[in-house]
């Protein structure tokens, strides 16, 4: 009998962190190899399933972060530590780490995309130190309410000697809020950047019109367009090429993605 392709397995969510109202990190049992770049399918009995990326590996565990958005991750939500719920994967590419070594790496996220681009900054902090020049991160949010991974950010705001991490907010919803770090979208950030150069490499990750701008900008400062990489989160479905949702042009995010070189991508940003 042939394998079922879309069938999950149960895995047991061991841990649950509460970012903000509509975005929680869940942990799950489910042992996978390191691959940054990656996204699961997780599926709940009755409502149905979501791809997700996964935002960090560690051994026996992977780390998906969520935005409560719909349906399914809105049943998500209402499971505890210890619930079951179904997972298959992963699935898709990588971020290409082997041409990063020992280049100067730009990494650009905003809001919950910042998800997708935590796994490859955490493989470089724990395990590839010294295999990177100079890594340069660039973060965004909406406002300090919405800010990720504070401890992962502070964790790599501390890796000063191979790392320099610029974070921002769009805006300071709360006057009451104590907020002192910049202000501004990311791609005001770009410019100042001191070891910018040509052979410089960058990964790029969000909203397409943020994905679009970060590019143009990189672009202007002499950055080679083989030298980016955006990685996709929308569209996909199925996770492996069958249904369409995710097909742009003649590419399947899902199969040939979500990981791709600009040259490739360009004509794809929505």
């Amino acid at each position: 009998m042939p394998l079922n392709i879309y069938a999950s397995t149960p895995t047991k969510i061991v841990d649950i962190i509460k970012h903000n109202t509509l975005e929680w990190a869940f942990r799950l049992a489910y042992p996978a190899a390191s691959a940054p770049g990656k996204f699961i399918i997780v599926s709940i009995p009755g409502e149905g399933e979501v791809p997700i990326s996964v935002s960090g590996f560690y051994g026996e565990i992977v780390e998906i972060t969520v935005r409560k958005a719909g349906e399914v991750t809105a049943a998500l939500f209402e499971k505890n530590i210890g619930d079951t719920i179904g997972v298959r994967g992963p699935y898709g590419n990588t971020f290409p780490i082997a041409d990063f070594f020992g280049k100067h790496l730009i990494v650009i996220a905003g809001g919950s995309a910042v998800a997708a681009i935590k796994a490859i900054v955490n493989y470089y902090h724990t395990e590839n130190t010294c295999s990177l020049r100079h890594l340069d991160i660039i973060v965004g949010f909406r406002s300090p309410k919405h800010i990720l991974f504070k401890e992962d950010l502070k964790i790599w705001e501390d890796w000063a000697t191979r790392c320099n991490i610029v974070m921002s907010v769009d805006t300071n919803e709360d006057p009451a809020d104590a907020w002192k770090g910049k202000i501004g979208f990311v791609t005001n950030y770009i410019k100042d950047l001191s070891l910018l150069n040509p052979d410089s490499r960058a990964i790029v990750v969000g909203p397409p019109r943020m994905m679009e701008n970060c590019v143009k900008e990189l672009l202007s400062h002499g950055l080679q367009e083989q030298n980016i990489w955006l990685s996709f989160e929308r569209h996909m479905k199925c996770g492996v090429g069958k249904c369409g949702h995710c097909r742009i042009n003649d590419k399947y995010i899902c199969n040939d993605g979500p990981v791709f070189n600009y040259q490739q991508a360009k004509d794809m940003i929505d």
